[in-house]
């Protein structure tokens, strides 16, 4: 399918920011069996194996979510299972290269059908959901600061002063089974709201008012992304910056009508069906009684 039959548009921008040599992030949007993909992944290894990491990574999951024996899977299974496979690939690439060792990368994957979204995710790079009415972060970092806020021994504020702000817990290539965080079940899609994808040299250097502030000034979603990398760069750029934002449009009537069609002709498929069913049994109940009349008689 292409991207406008997901009644979706997207911008997107990635730098190397100020102070990196090497861009280690990686983005990604396509079409799967199972709906529309967009991915970031944050290379982590230095030098050229966090770009091997995030890009092998980048591939693998696109690799196992295009691969046509998973379509029948749930959507919440088969991201887990792309997330866990790209583990495997980059555990298998360091094995076969020793220069790689210690590569790995975070990742944040959203994933829409039918308006309605699922994400999966591993590290500390985020999803946002931007409404008119305000934003919000759909997605929990898996760092040691984050744990220290969920204990309560350090609030938002000081955490982005933490010494332990880059420490993560979870990351693809790092651990045997990276044990992703999934979306159990989709979230609905409503008209015009607006989905960001980001890796933390975003977040590092804009709060999410700002990030929403920006958004809600732009009416061109690629404008939108390329000022929240220019902001980021502004505000020190310490880290590469990668944003995707997506829009989503919202179905038309056109599509709703094809898929209410759908679910009647399903409907009267399955009445029909019962009925035939009824009237089978209606006629064997009356013919076996007929029969034991015949016997008692």
């Amino acid at each position: 399918m292409k991207i406008s039959d997901y009644h979706i548009s997207i911008g997107n921008a990635t730098d190397v920011g100020k102070v990196r040599e090497h861009n280690e992030d990686y983005l990604a949007h396509f079409d799967t069996p199972l709906g529309y993909c967009i991915i970031i992944c944050d290379g982590m290894g230095g030098h050229a194996a966090g770009d091997v990491a995030a890009q092998s990574a980048t591939a693998a999951i696109q690799q196992f979510l295009q691969d046509p024996s998973n379509k029948n899977s749930t959507i919440p299974i088969a991201l887990k299972n792309a997330i866990e496979f790209a583990n495997y690939k980059l555990k298998e690439m360091m094995n076969q290269n020793p220069a790689l060792k210690g590569m790995g990368t975070t990742t944040i994957v959203a994933l829409i059908k039918n308006g309605r979204l699922y994400t999966a995710h591993a590290g500390d790079s985020r999803l946002y959901l931007i409404k008119k009415g305000g934003i919000k972060q759909l997605t929990k970092d898996h760092s040691s600061v984050q744990q220290l806020i969920d204990q309560g021994v350090l609030t938002e504020a000081e955490a982005e002063l933490s010494d332990k702000k880059n420490q993560i817990s979870k990351a693809i290539g790092i651990f045997d089974k990276v044990e992703p965080t999934i979306t159990e079940s989709s979230f609905p899609l409503n008209k015009n709201d607006k989905l960001l994808l980001c890796s933390d040299g975003l977040t590092g250097h804009l709060s999410k008012e700002k990030i929403y502030e920006t958004i809600l000034s732009f009416d061109n979603i690629q404008s939108a992304a390329m000022k929240l990398v220019e902001l980021a760069n502004g505000n020190g750029g310490s880290d590469n910056i990668t944003v995707q934002l997506v829009h989503y449009a919202g179905q038309s009537m056109r599509s709703k009508k094809k898929i209410l069609s759908k679910r009647n002709t399903a409907i009267v498929i399955v009445v029909f069906a019962l009925s035939l069913f009824w009237v089978w049994a209606f006629k064997n109940h009356n013919s076996n009684n007929k029969m034991v009349t015949k016997k008692s008689g």
